[in-house]
């Protein structure tokens, strides 16, 4: 059976061939060997240091540039695939009900309304995304957070409504599970990169995220969320290749996709700990997987006694596609199931296990 390692390989082969030539470009050699030997403060500083001077690119173009940098793969019913839109169920495949949305609103840059789009910090890709029009009019300049359950909006895959997270009492936008880490990352690349707005940065909408400093800059609410969905959602491959492609059209990374645990050096658990290119995520908590292995088309799992486990996979609009029990190997075929995204959910005793996978044959 095909290894997690070798099914990574050839998911990201399949990101190299959608998105050659530009996806060649790698984190350069020493990029980051500056910022060694350092943490919090210094640390954050460093990696301003590093990505701060980058290519201004053109706002109105980014719909084009979209096509390299949010793309999805190919799936049944998309064979050429469709924009990646991290905020609504749509699959468009024409720019059409589509916004550049800023993930961390412009309201918030301090600057002139007739320069938030052709500032750097405006127009910066890692921080712009393809968004149904609907769904960002209804994130506004809302903080990010956890909002309560009856807040899903129709149609979309995010809520707005009353903060349930503790430390913030507004109304605060709240992305799918599956990209709260790709929001926590592009914020902390945003404070990090425009570290120099520190100062101007404006209270309406941040009351509850920002400080006017270069460090910590987030407040004790923010720090705990973002480092939260950080660790809960860890880098995948969809960040991996859009920060590579961006870096290709733009000339600075997102530094928390191409090593997350800066995060925990910088504001987390970490902190008084100097960071290094060989550190690695430490202590990042482990993360359930799931496997999937086209040659046998059965998803896998390593679990004790997987056969008394119960599992249900659900579609990314949370539809129940199948449920069953594992054989004693830990696997379970999906001959059944099209090519695209799944989410697996698995109980076995009292514990509830959650993972992703995506088929592609």
């Amino acid at each position: 059976m095909m290894s997690y390692r070798c099914f990574r390989l050839h998911l990201v082969l399949f990101f190299v061939l959608l998105f050659a030539p530009s996806i060649w470009a790698q984190e350069p050699t020493n990029y980051y060997v500056s910022a060694e030997g350092k943490s919090q403060a210094q640390l954050k500083t460093a990696l301003y240091n590093i990505i701060k001077q980058h290519t201004a690119l053109d706002y109105n173009s980014l719909n084009v540039l979209f096509r390299s940098t949010d793309w999805h793969p190919p799936v049944d019913g998309y064979p050429n695939g469709y924009f990646w839109d991290m905020y609504s169920d749509y699959k468009r495949t024409s720019w059409t009900g589509l916004n550049r949305e800023h993930s961390m609103p412009k309201s918030w840059f301090g600057i002139l309304s007739d320069q938030e789009n052709s500032a750097p910090i405006g127009c910066d890709l890692h921080n712009l995304y393809p968004s149904d029009a609907y769904a960002n009019s209804l994130k506004s300049s809302c903080p990010l957070g956890e909002a309560n359950g009856t807040a899903v909006q129709k149609n979309t895959i995010i809520k707005v409504g009353p903060s349930t997270y503790p430390g913030c009492n507004e109304i605060v936008f709240e992305p799918a599970d599956e990209y709260k880490g790709d929001f926590a990352r592009t914020y902390m690349y945003m404070v990090t990169c425009y570290e120099d707005y520190a100062s101007v940065w404006q209270n309406k909408g941040t009351i509850s995220m920002l400080y006017n400093n270069t460090y910590p800059t987030f407040k004790p609410y923010a720090v705990s969320l973002l480092l939260k969905w950080n660790a809960e959602d860890p880098v995948s491959d969809k960040e991996i290749v859009r920060n590579n492609v961006v870096y290709d059209l733009q000339h600075n990374r997102n530094p928390f996709v191409d090593h997350s645990e800066l995060a925990d050096f910088i504001w987390g658990t970490r902190k008084n700990e100097l960071w290094s290119l060989d550190v690695g995520p430490a202590e990042a908590p482990k993360i359930f997987g799931v496997h999937y292995d086209s040659e046998t088309d059965e998803i896998s799992v390593h679990i004790n006694k997987p056969e008394q486990a119960t599992y249900f996979i659900e579609n990314e609009n949370g539809v129940m596609l199948q449920t069953d029990k594992f054989s004693s190997l830990g696997s379970a075929s999906v001959a059944g199931l099209k090519n695209g995204f799944y989410i697996l959910t698995v109980y076995t005793g009292n514990k509830r296990e959650t993972g992703k996978f995506l088929i592609v044959r």
